[in-house]
C-alpha cells in the first residue's frame, strides 16, 4: 500500500481480509514502515472524537510504525531476534541483489506451523510459558479498555471465565459500516465510550498445563483468536508459545 492512501482504505482492509497488518510500499527502500490495526488505535484514542473523524480521511502512513526487518537469505534465528527487538510478532523480509525491491510480510502466526514441521521444538510445556488472564468488567469502556491493554501489552481481555474481547474485535466494532456511518453523520461521536460487552465475544481453547508447545502451536495456527486458557487461570497466546521459549534459550531451531 503506498503511504499516501487514506488510512481509511487500510482499516477497511484489516477488517475485511482478516489480517493484523498491512506494509506500506515507500519508493526508498530504506524505509521500513507498516500500518497495523491495533498498534495505531493510541493515535485514534489521542486525537478526541472529532479528530478521530478526522484521522480516518489522512494518509495512511500517520498511523503507521517502524517495524523490524530481515533479508530473505537470514537464519530463522534473525527472525525470531526481530520480533524480539521490537516486541512485536510481525516482521519485513527484503529481498536481495536483484530482487531488493521485493518485499514480504511474516508474522509469529507463520512460525507456528514450524512446530509441526519439527524445525523448532523445545521441551517446555504449554504450563511453563502461560501467563495470568487479564481481566476487565463487560461495562468498562472500549477507551479505558484499550488504555489497560497497552499499559500491560495484552491484545486480550476476559469478560467472564471463558470469554474475552481481543484487538481485532475492537478494530472490526469501531470501524465496522454501521458505526463509520454514524461517524459520518455526527463526527463528534465517541465511539470509543460504548462499553466493551458490544463487541465480539471469542470462546478460548483449553488445555491441561502439561500440553507440549508443538500441539499447542498447531491449535493455535488454526484457531482465530489464538487464546488458550490453561488451568483456568492463565492464557498461552502465539507469543507465549513462540518467543517466550526463545527468549529463554529453551528453544532448539534445526
Amino acid at each position: 500500500m503506498k503511504p499516501d492512501y487514506p488510512l481509511l482504505m487500510i482499516l477497511y482492509l484489516l477488517r475485511i481480509k482478516d489480517i493484523d497488518a498491512v506494509p506500506i510500499t515507500y519508493a526508498d527502500e530504506r524505509l521500513n514502515r507498516g500500518v497495523f490495526g491495533f498498534s495505531s488505535l493510541p493515535k485514534f484514542m489521542a486525537k478526541g472524537p472529532k479528530g478521530f473523524a478526522k484521522l480516518l480521511e489522512e494518509p495512511c502512513e500517520r498511523a503507521s510504525e517502524e517495524l523490524a526487518s530481515v533479508t530473505v537469505n537470514e537464519d530463522l534465528e534473525s527472525l525470531l531476534d526481530a520480533f524480539a527487538s521490537r516486541r512485536l510478532g510481525f516482521a519485513l523480509v527484503h529481498g536481495v541483489g536483484a530482487a531488493k525491491r521485493r518485499r514480504s510480510f511474516v508474522s509469529l502466526t507463520d512460525v507456528l506451523g514450524l512446530y509441526g514441521r519439527s524445525i523448532i521444538t523445545t521441551e517446555l510445556r504449554i504450563g511453563d510459558v502461560a501467563t495470568p488472564i487479564f481481566s476487565m468488567p463487560r461495562t468498562t469502556s472500549i477507551r479505558s479498555a484499550l488504555q489497560a491493554m497497552f499499559r500491560h501489552r495484552h491484545r486480550r481481555v476476559f469478560i467472564s471465565d471463558w470469554e474475552f474481547i481481543s484487538d481485532r474485535g475492537v478494530m472490526e466494532y469501531v470501524f465496522s459500516p454501521f458505526i463509520l456511518e454514524q461517524i459520518g453523520w455526527d463526527p463528534g461521536r465517541d465511539v470509543l465510550a460504548a462499553p466493551i460487552d458490544r463487541l465480539d465475544k471469542v470462546t478460548p481453547m483449553v488445555a491441561g498445563p502439561h500440553m507440549s508447545l508443538r500441539t499447542a502451536a498447531l491449535k493455535l495456527k488454526g484457531d482465530r483468536g489464538q487464546c488458550i486458557v490453561v488451568g483456568g487461570d492463565r492464557v498461552a497466546t502465539p507469543w507465549d508459545v513462540v518467543m517466550k521459549p526463545w527468549m529463554k534459550q529453551k528453544l532448539s531451531v534445526d
